[in-house]
């Protein structure tokens, strides 16, 4: 005899062989035990889950001499024959090449003679959504009221595609993907009885790379146990072209500490390797998820399919980065890999897609940079101060007075009153206590406190106000005396060149902070505009 692949020797024959469909064999059991044989399932799911498979065994289910049963013999002539696809009663129908509405017409007059031996006709459509509109149409009416010997089961990858007067008609059983820990038991078993010598390291690559099909699971141990008698973990990498943990964590330090010439150096290397760049995009992608739930989880074992040691060298890299970078950087390499699928120099779009994001270690949260913001009007208040009491110096006081007398001190003299403060807080608190119109004016205005002389400063725009202060310098002065503690005094002040000066000083000093510098450079940007947050009020 012929050798026959895993995928076919392996096949499950009865209800309990399929695993990871638990809650479906237990519906298709009890519709059988019930006798709630309906006439029409649509089975959905993935490619490899179980979908053809359960068709068959639900056929030597209806047709066994012991039936109809939930365990079929396997031994009866009817159970055979539908193993080996020889059965007359059980007819399998490819829908991607029999989907024209005159092959559905055919098969509507076949419908109507009985079984040759069994208790039902059985009719397996696979790729059920390949059929064209006009076969679907010419389907609803035996769909809706077929003979009673008639059984018809539907599979599909892409039940979106199945008009909804077909699934109405149809009970609906999605099939779902099966897990890495079940293919894995499934793997181990079969190598045992096959007597193959693989380690459990090469088995969770292959179960992992299956991504939830049992038949793709088999197949790639199909390939592998033809390259050796012995098959270790790097032999599988090397035959599936699959990336090695320790190069992807490489790249990932690289990528989170931006450093670029070393992003060089590894993409050299998987250049040298041979390695397909869409497909270690993707491996990349996954990779930076493992990291997104490992930082968000508190235990990602539950979650990632990954070993114990891996676990452990993803969270050390966590230490180097946080929640926000990792979804930024997700987010960049999401869209190269969409961008990769149709650029003629994979490469170059690679190594592009990860340039950027190495440039997102310098990012700060929008947090950080409105601190940087206030940092630069206060420095602008502290500025005008200065320059008002450089304006303010008379010449009399820059005279020596070296020559004169000493004067005799008074008693105020001998004991000074306290020197008053202001600060922001203070200030916002007295504008509280204002009526409305006069706290507006003054939220224009910046302040100078010096020898208990409060200085209202005005930008030359807002000199209409000035006069409207002055008529309430008293009040002014009642409020600010009760809030610093100290008598003062209100002048008011228009500065002409106030904004034009402290802009310039601010924009001086932003041009020296090296993360105003680096958005600069990544962005090609240039500084228009210099706004201190906050004075943004709304207009009256």
């Amino acid at each position: 005899m012929s050798y026959l692949v895993l995928a076919r020797k392996w096949r499950p024959q009865k209800f309990d062989d399929l695993i990871g469909q638990e809650t479906i064999t237990k519906i298709l059991k009890n519709s059988i035990e019930q006798g709630k044989i309906a006439h029409a399932y649509l089975f959905s799911g993935p490619r490899g889950v179980g979908k053809t498979s359960s068709a068959r065994i639900f056929a030597k289910a209806l047709n066994c001499v012991d039936g109809p049963t939930p365990n079929p013999c396997d031994k009866c002539s009817f159970c055979k024959s539908i193993t080996e696809g020889s059965s007359v009663d059980v007819m399998e129908i490819d829908g991607a090449s029999n989907n024209s509405v005159n092959d559905i017409r055919d098969l509507r007059e076949r419908v109507k003679y009985v079984p040759s031996g069994g208790r039902y006709k059985v009719y397996i459509i696979d790729e059920t959504h390949m059929l064209s509109d006009a076969a679907f149409n010419a389907l609803l009416k035996t769909l809706e009221e077929p003979p009673p010997h008639v059984v018809f089961v539907l599979a599909t990858t892409a039940p979106r595609k199945i008009p909804a007067t077909v699934l109405s008609r149809c009970q609906h059983l999605p099939f779902r993907r099966i897990s890495l820990l079940k293919i894995l038991d499934r793997l181990k078993k079969i190598t045992v009885s096959e007597g193959l010598n693989i380690s459990e390291p090469a088995l969770e690559i292959i179960a992992r790379t299956a991504d939830g099909s049992m038949r793709d699971a088999l197949t790639i141990l199909d390939q592998v146990s033809s390259f050796s008698s012995d098959i270790n973990e790097s032999d599988v990498r090397n035959l599936l072209g699959i990336t090695e943990f320790n190069i992807l964590s490489l790249f990932s330090s690289a990528i989170i500490q931006g450093n670029r010439e070393e992003i060089f150096k590894l993409t050299s290397e998987l250049v040298e390797r041979g390695t397909d760049f869409r497909t270690f995009i993707k491996e990349l992608i996954f990779f930076f998820r493992n990291l997104l739930v490992s930082s968000v989880v508190k235990d990602p074992s539950k979650i990632l399919e990954l070993a114990g040691e891996d676990i452990s060298f993803i969270k050390e890299i966590l230490q180097k980065t946080s929640e926000e970078q990792l979804t930024l950087i997700m987010n960049e390499l999401l869209e190269a890999e969409i961008d990769m699928r149709n650029s003629s120099s994979p490469r170059l779009a690679f190594e592009m897609a990860l340039l950027k994001t190495s440039f997102l270690n310098t990012m700060k949260p929008v947090k950080e940079i409105i601190e940087h913001i206030d940092k630069y009007v206060r420095f602008n208040k502290q500025g005008i101060c200065t320059k008002k009491d450089e304006i303010k110096k008379s010449d009399s006081e820059l005279e020596s007075t070296d020559s004169m007398p000493p004067a005799e001190l008074t008693e105020n003299e001998q004991h000074p009153r306290e020197v008053a403060s202001l600060n922001d807080e203070i200030w916002q608190r007295a504008l509280k206590k204002m009526e409305p119109p006069l706290a507006s004016k003054l939220s224009k205005a910046d302040y100078c406190l010096k020898d208990n002389i409060l200085n209202i400063i005005l930008d030359e725009c807002y000199s209409v106000f000035e006069d409207s202060i002055k008529k309430n310098s008293n009040i002014l002065e009642e409020i600010f005396s009760g809030e610093i503690g100290a008598k003062v005094k209100i002048e008011v002040q228009i500065s002409a060149d106030k904004r034009r000066i402290s802009k310039k000083d601010l924009k001086e000093e932003i041009m020296a902070d090296p993360f105003i510098k680096d958005m600069l450079e990544l962005f090609n940007g240039r500084i228009v505009d210099i706004t201190p947050v906050e004075k943004q009020e709304s207009s009256i």
